[in-house]
């Protein structure tokens, strides 16, 4: 598995807050409806997503998954949040990557390998970190999703 380090500028999204147990379908029901939720806000309102939905996390607790789902924006779009989709900005600053391939039920494998890498080469991890889902479940085979996987780097 390959790790980067990059840089970012802040990057502003619009997301919906979303909080389920630990159980696959209920997850894959949360994630479907933030997502739902926020791309019907940006199509109702013209916004051009930049890239595909993602998930951020703000705090990792192993009682809750606690998430927002959402899309990268522009700052001009960002500003046009209401009700309930709100928006953020991802900070500037480095990060660590990797891409996750494989069913998103094993996500946790590659989470777990970059933050043992990270503290391999002792690289102090900061939160956020987010997942960017790369491929459309409807379209690619479960086997062959691809996610990129983000973790702020302090």
């Amino acid at each position: 598995m390959d790790f980067t380090r990059k840089t970012f500028p802040a990057q502003p999204y619009l997301y919906v807050d979303r909080e389920v147990d630990y159980d696959g379908p209920k997850i894959a029901e949360a994630m479907g409806s933030a997502f739902g939720e926020v791309f019907g806000f940006i199509g109702q309102n013209a916004i051009t997503p930049l890239a595909m939905p993602m998930s951020v996390y703000l705090v990792m607790d192993h009682s809750r998954l606690r998430f927002r789902g959402g899309v990268l924006v522009s700052a001009e779009d960002a500003a046009r949040a209401s009700g309930n989709v709100m928006a953020d900005s991802l900070p500037a600053g480095d990060a660590m990557c990797a891409t996750h391939v494989g069913p998103y039920a094993n996500l946790n494998q590659t989470h777990q390998a970059l933050w043992n890498h990270m503290k391999e080469q002792s690289i102090e991890a900061a939160m956020p970190v987010w997942e960017i889902y790369a491929d459309d479940p409807q379209e690619v085979a479960e086997d062959k999703l691809r996610t990129d996987i983000f973790r702020a780097i302090a």
